[in-house]
């Protein structure tokens, strides 16, 4: 009996259940659950603006890579073709009839409409250069016109920017019967968002270049932005350069003795025309190209300088 009893009395005693602690038992007061979630709502908002900012750079770079990429294939071709205007030219091809070769120019027409002869350049402005040459390699003579039209399409270009480069490559005639200012152009390609217009000498530092019209994609005008900053519109697209490194006054054609002579070289020039430049000022995209940050289109510049190899 009294081993029985003192195991009852074991099992009761482990049965019994000690009181838990109220305070053990507690979470987070409402206090502590607010304080961390203003501290996390802080690291996350910084966190996202650095993405954001991150995000903005690298879409204004981009913008700008593409700018550069598409107006640097348009100066390379530039000046593959100017290295080849005056390409064969009358010191190489002899023409029936003339009484001399050479200058393939007003003063000497059946030489300058003969389409096996290239002319070299015909006429150059500060918004428009045209040549002859043989620029794809075939020996085929074509006409080449780069010229800057404003936001209408006019040429001159007489309106607003953004204005276009447009490009035209057409076989001289065959027929002998038109002369190099008179060839007619076809342009095929052309590269857009182009701001600078503007010639020497003009109201301001470059000279009376158009004004840029339009809007960002956030309703800011580009004529209130771009207005102050006169050498994104100022400066010519085409400038030529003699020997020496010196300017040439354009506009300049073959239609005239002295204009022929500055444009094509022969043993008696002395401040003849030996490179061209050209200058591009592109404006990124109304609506994908503006910079988030600055709430504005970026403008990049591009130059390209042509050597006349046959001059």
């Amino acid at each position: 009996m009294s081993m029985g009893y003192e195991y009852e009395q074991e099992e009761t005693s482990m049965k019994i259940q000690r009181p838990t602690s109220v305070s053990a038992q507690a979470g987070f007061s409402l206090l502590e659950m607010v304080f961390v979630c203003a501290i996390l709502t802080i690291v996350l908002a910084s966190i996202f603006n650095s993405v954001n900012l991150v995000v903005q750079r690298s879409q204004a770079e981009q913008t700008k890579v593409d700018l550069v990429q598409e107006g640097r294939d348009f100066v390379d071709e530039f000046e593959r073709d100017l290295h080849q205007a005056g390409y064969p030219n009358c010191r190489i091809v002899a023409t029936a009839g003339a009484a001399t070769n050479c200058p393939a120019d007003n003063s000497n027409p059946l030489a300058a409409k003969n389409h096996l002869v290239a002319a070299g350049l015909v006429s150059v402005s500060n918004t428009q250069v045209v040549f002859e040459g043989a620029v794809d390699g075939s020996g085929t003579v074509y006409s080449v016109t780069y010229q800057l039209v404003d936001l209408a399409g006019n040429y001159p270009p007489t309106g607003t920017c953004p204005c276009t480069i447009q490009r035209s490559q057409v076989p001289k005639d065959p027929t002998d019967a038109t002369l190099p200012t008179a060839q007619t152009p076809t342009f095929s390609q052309e590269l857009q968002n182009v701001v600078n217009s503007g010639v020497p000498g003009g109201t301001s530092a470059y000279g009376s270049g158009l004004n840029i019209s339009g809007n960002t994609a956030w309703g800011a005008t580009n004529t209130a932005y771009y207005a102050a900053i006169s050498s994104f519109k100022d400066y010519p697209v085409f400038q030529a350069y003699d020997q020496n490194g010196n300017i040439i006054s354009l506009p300049q054609d073959i239609t005239t003795t002295g204009g022929s002579a500055i444009l094509n070289c022969s043993s008696s020039s002395s401040t003849c025309v030996k490179s061209i430049r050209l200058t591009i000022n592109l404006l990124a995209n109304p609506t994908a190209g503006v910079d988030l940050k600055t709430k504005v289109r970026p403008v990049t510049t591009l130059v390209g300088d042509a050597r006349l190899v046959n001059n």
